[in-house]
């Protein structure tokens, strides 16, 4: 009997082989999940925060827990990643999510234990999607870095999409926020999914690097277009919190009903996913660098727009054409820092683009309550909209085709 490339008989797959068709489906399951935990707990911890009779300022604090994690364990991460592949990080990642689960059922009466949830909740998130970015990005060259980060990001979408649907769980008697001890359960379960998951993962990359030398994170900063990647990319996702914080503003000082601010935010979250399913065609009619720069300042000139007295459904109509375009810069900048990193270095490379878009995440936002106060919502959008001008001239330096 004839013998396969990997000592198997030729009917039967090699490991590797099934390796490589489970992994979209397990990734898949790993990036909904994981988004769904994100995007259920992060506001259900807010509002019990504030049903505990806390204010705007202790949100505040619970908001830069989450943001907290990254910014300090940026490197520490991407290096676990880059010396033993993705396993023990996404590992990591799922006990981290699994813990912040528990604390908040746990601790849904208790201020202290709120800001723990958050703080072990930021920090499974960075885990975790380092290593699902760099396993992305492993896998990019069989379909090509566009494609892959395109389908990764898509996917992504569809759990931000599905996490929000936890708040929707009633109340309980006496209280108009959504309950944290049953979202909390929710999402405990979800993480555990996760958890066991990642021991689908390899515990090595499929490059498998051996780096000369270990790369400083202030030397990879200094790589030519390194810093205007996480540049675009840092402020494309700010807009992005801006807007889902500052819609509902923007039609309250309107006079337009709620019903209104779901279709916008609807619309946008659509076109965004439909951009990204589609960004490898785009890419190839555009090219890289025409189609993200048109993309940064036509997400700029949508947000501009918001600013305008305009109907409703113009309104609809703007969100979508900015989610459309900024749905096109979050994958590309993903692969552009992955062209960009040494050997070895993948997973230092991404989770530094992660710190950088919570660092712009927290900056922001702060610029535009300044501006609030000046201009009200519009000033803020105006604002928001002027940063996109910036990422437009920032996204001129990324290559148009594969190095």
């Amino acid at each position: 009997m004839s013998g396969g490339p990997d000592g198997q008989g030729s009917g039967a797959p090699s490991p590797r082989s099934w390796s490589r068709r489970l992994f979209w489906p397990l990734l898949a399951i790993h990036a909904i999940l994981v988004q769904v935990i994100s995007y259920g707990m992060r506001p259900s911890l807010s509002y019990a925060v504030l049903e505990l009779g806390y204010g705007s300022a202790w949100v505040a604090v619970v908001a830069a827990m989450f943001a907290i994690p990254p910014l300090v364990l940026a490197v520490a991460t991407g290096r676990l990643v880059d010396r033993f592949g993705e396993r023990p990080s996404m590992v990591i990642g799922g006990v981290a999510l699994t813990a912040a689960a528990v604390v908040a059922y746990l601790g849904s009466a208790h201020l202290a234990l709120l800001v723990t949830a958050t703080a072990l909740l930021g920090l499974g998130i960075v885990f975790s999607m380092v290593a699902e970015q760099s396993a992305v990005a492993g896998q990019a060259r069989n379909r090509g870095m566009d494609s892959a980060f395109g389908v990764y990001t898509f996917i992504t979408s569809l759990g931000q999409g599905v996490g929000p649907l936890l708040l929707l769980m009633p109340p309980a008697p006496g209280s108009q926020s959504p309950p944290l001890e049953p979202i909390a359960a929710a999402c405990g379960l979800a993480s555990l999914v996760t958890l066991a998951v990642s021991f689908g993962f390899g515990t090595h990359h499929r490059t498998a690097p051996s780096p000369a030398r270990r790369w400083p994170a202030r030397q990879l900063l200094a790589i030519p277009g390194m810093y205007r990647a996480l540049l675009v990319g840092g402020l494309i996702l700010a807009s992005i919190d801006v807007t889902l914080a500052y819609l509902p503003a923007l039609a309250h000082a309107r006079g337009i009903a709620p019903a209104w601010v779901t279709a916008m935010l609807g619309a946008r979250s659509v076109a965004q996913m439909v951009s990204r399913i589609n960004l490898a065609f785009f890419v190839r009619v555009l090219g890289r660098r025409r189609l993200t720069v048109a993309a940064c300042a036509v997400s700029a000139l949508a947000l501009c727009g918001l600013t305008l007295p305009v109907t409703v459904w113009v309104l609809i109509a703007l969100t979508a054409l900015y989610g459309f375009a900024a749905g096109v810069c979050q994958p590309i900048t993903m692969g552009w820092v992955t062209q960009l990193a040494p050997s070895g270095t993948r997973g230092t490379v991404l989770s530094l683009r992660i710190a950088g878009n919570r660092l712009a995440q927290s900056v922001i936002p702060a610029m535009s309550g300044a501006a609030a106060v000046v201009g009200g919502v519009s000033g803020v959008l105006a604002v928001t909209g002027a940063t996109l001008g910036v990422a437009a001239w920032s996204a001129s330096a990324i290559p148009d085709r594969d190095p």
